[in-house]
């Protein structure tokens, strides 16, 4: 009875500090601007689990799980999908995608580094894993249209 209560305790304490921010995090939001980012995905895998999509304009920032600009949830209706994301200044922007196959909402692994699931990022960069922040970014001056072909190990 006790190792129960224990492993209880134990978890509910994982549990939340999973689900706080990262403490001492500066990240702000950006304000809203005028401009907005038209996104092709294209390479999906049709017709399994969710495209989970992040957009940052921080290198310090770049594949945070909560320190995102925007962010967009799809379900997989084909192996091409479009997505806006509105309301942004001018700046420099990157983006990484990833299909989640088993929606468990995180990119899954093999070996504990290489990708199972189809990925992606801003500028077509990093077929053969993640990327630079600044190898992947670009300047939104003007609406602009994107296309992100997902990439499979």
């Amino acid at each position: 009875m006790f190792v129960k209560r224990y492993l209880v305790i134990v978890l509910l304490l994982l549990v939340g500090a999973c689900s706080q921010k990262h403490p001492g995090s500066s990240f702000k939001l950006p304000p809203d601007g005028p401009h907005s980012i038209f996104i092709t995905v294209e390479g999906i895998q049709c017709c399994e689990g969710v495209l989970r999509l992040a957009v940052y304009n921080d290198a310090a920032y770049w594949l945070s799980e909560t320190d995102i600009v925007r962010g967009r949830l799809g379900f997989i209706q084909s192996e091409t999908q479009h997505f806006e994301v509105h309301g942004l200044p001018e700046g420099k922007y990157a983006i990484a995608v990833f299909q989640d196959l088993n929606n468990d909402s995180k990119l899954n692994r093999k070996l504990w580094v290489l990708p199972k699931e189809p990925y992606g990022f801003s500028n077509n960069v990093g077929k053969y894993g993640p990327v630079s922040f600044k190898k992947a970014a670009f300047l939104l001056s003007e609406d602009k249209p994107i296309t992100i072909n997902l990439n499979s190990l």
